[in-house]
């Protein structure tokens, strides 16, 4: 599994609390329809923890709630993307540690005041 470090990053990372859902098949094979936090945000990916066994370089779906593109006197849209698992790594904790790269959406804006 490969690690987070400090290795340089194109997009600023934002620390966060934010539920979101994710769906896919894990290492195993078997479907899964699953909430997480996640912990790391940025316009590009982000990060969460979880119990599934997820394989590097396997395709998910994340939902964000009310993250989305605003819709005018409605509110925003759920953001909405395929995502590649860039990164795994289990904590002390036995939980799975998982960063994804959103492919071909990017997140309309992050901050520590959004999230």
């Amino acid at each position: 599994m490969e690690s987070f470090g400090d290795e340089k990053r194109v997009q600023r990372r934002v620390e966060a609390a934010i539920a979101i859902r994710i769906q896919g098949v894990d290492s195993s094979g078997t479907a899964y329809d699953d909430v997480a936090t996640a912990l790391e945000v940025s316009r590009r990916g982000l990060s969460f923890l979880t119990q599934l066994d997820l394989a590097l370089f396997a395709t998910l779906t994340i939902t964000i709630p009310g993250r989305g593109l605003m819709r005018q006197s409605k509110g925003p849209f759920d953001f909405f993307s395929e995502a590649t698992v860039v990164r795994c790594r289990k904590e002390d904790d036995g939980l799975n540690r998982i960063g994804v790269r959103f492919i071909g959406a990017t997140l309309p804006m992050y901050s520590a005041e959004v999230f």
